[in-house]
């Protein structure tokens, strides 16, 4: 996977964004370059070393995910009279799809993860604030 300048949109709803998808495995991941005092080359320069090595960022990131929200679905969120039993942390992640990356700056990434139900349909987001690693998680929604 390789973003290239002839795949990018313009985000119509601003002047610093450029938007495409990319498939992984049965995923469509939506990808955002947003452009702030940085060239578009650079930022598909900083999208596409990240995707050349997705398998592991991937999985850095939803490690900080499981690490971050797991014991909290657990304590918080599990509902078995619902649907929603209490899971090892295995089965949590299987639960967790990557619906987004957004790039912004020179070395902040956001992967935004769906989570199935299990926190009320909010979005999961790891962070990165140098480009590589994920130390930080919110959710959003």
């Amino acid at each position: 996977m390789n973003i290239t300048k002839d795949q990018l949109k313009k985000d119509p709803r601003t002047d610093d964004c450029y938007r495409t998808t990319i498939l992984s495995g049965q995923n469509t991941i939506d990808i955002s370059l947003n452009l702030d005092e940085i060239t578009l080359d650079k930022m598909i320069a900083l999208g596409n070393s990240f995707l050349e090595d997705f398998e592991d960022k991937e999985k850095n990131a939803t490690d900080e995910i499981v690490s971050a929200f797991h014991e909290n679905y657990n304590e918080n969120w599990a509902d078995e009279e619902n649907g929603y039993p209490v899971l090892s942390a295995k089965e949590f992640r299987q639960k967790l799809t990557i619906t987004a990356i957004a790039f912004y700056a020179k070395d902040l990434i956001d992967v935004v993860y769906n989570e199935g139900g299990m926190f009320g349909n909010h979005y999961l987001i790891a962070q990165s604030y140098d480009g590589k690693t994920f130390d930080d998680t919110t959710m959003f929604g």
